[in-house]
């Protein structure tokens, strides 16, 4: 018991102290490689992720196709203390998962620990911070929508790469899309903004990224289109293509999506194919 209880929150204490013996079976049960460990990889790298979002993705990778049975799965992991469920969060569909100190400590026991976080990481995030996370999930199936994605890595990911590679990135990015172009493939570093940061931020930013050789351009995905321009206003002459848009429009347009391009004194509007077009003969 001492062992398990070291790595849960009072929520999850809480649940150990009221489970009897069929419920301590169920923590104790092995996972599926083939399903389960997918799952909980699924939800440690979203950081939070709704119940629609989360079964569309596994859907979309093959793991699973029967929504009875991610249910089941999803409710077993849960009463397992391997994944925390709170409420909805609008205008997301369904509970919220993230995952525990518990189901990270039982990642890393299968080998598939990060080091940005742990089971014995200070502090997890926020629920205040879902609403980001959440987004960034519907950003990431825009991309998956258009059938050019080849991959995406989380800041989860991003921040464990940073530890480990000889060049890191310049910043930790909200996720990089790589996508497929004309025969060659282009490195997206995606930011969400919800609101604005202050002027010396992005000051810090743009002279960061400003020798960043491991992506080809930034989006800039805003809460809201009034943002959008505001956030612009922020980046002068670019020395990485850059490129700002709202959220909800990439969204429903995908590629054709009109956004705001920007990259040194170019400024210039057109559909992200457009920027990745304009991109591309660029690159590094």
């Amino acid at each position: 018991m001492d062992g398990i209880d070291s790595y849960l929150d009072q929520d999850g204490r809480d649940r150990l102290n009221n489970y009897d013996e069929e419920g301590f079976e169920r923590i104790g049960v092995q996972l599926s490689s083939e399903r389960d460990l997918p799952l909980l990889l699924a939800v440690r790298n979203c950081t939070f992720v709704a119940h629609d979002q989360l079964f569309q993705l596994m859907m979309e990778t093959g793991i699973e196709h029967d929504r009875r049975c991610f249910n089941w799965r999803i409710r077993r992991l849960t009463k397992a203390a391997h994944v925390r469920k709170t409420p909805a969060i609008d205008p997301y569909k369904g509970a919220v998962y993230s995952i525990t100190r518990f189901g990270l400590a039982v990642l890393e026991s299968y080998g598939e620990g990060l080091v940005s976080v742990t089971s014995g990481s200070r502090n997890l995030p926020s629920i205040l911070q879902a609403p980001h996370f959440l987004e960034l999930n519907d950003i990431h199936h825009a991309f998956k929508s258009t059938g050019k994605l080849k991959s995406w890595k989380s800041d989860r990911e991003l921040i464990s790469l940073n530890y480990v590679i000889g060049t890191p990135l310049a910043k930790d990015y909200d996720a990089i899309a790589e996508i497929e172009a004309a025969g060659d493939s282009l490195r997206i570093a995606i930011e969400y903004e919800r609101t604005l940061k202050s002027a010396d931020r992005y000051k810090e930013i743009q002279k960061a990224i400003q020798d960043e050789g491991q992506v080809d351009m930034v989006l800039y995905l805003t809460s809201t289109l009034d943002l959008v321009f505001t956030l612009s206003r922020e980046f002068n002459h670019p020395a990485l293509p850059m490129c700002f848009v709202s959220s909800g429009k990439l969204r429903v347009n995908l590629l054709e999506t009109v956004l705001l391009f920007a990259y040194g004194s170019m400024r210039e509007t057109f559909s992200l194919r457009d920027a990745i077009t304009t991109v591309l003969p660029i690159k590094g």
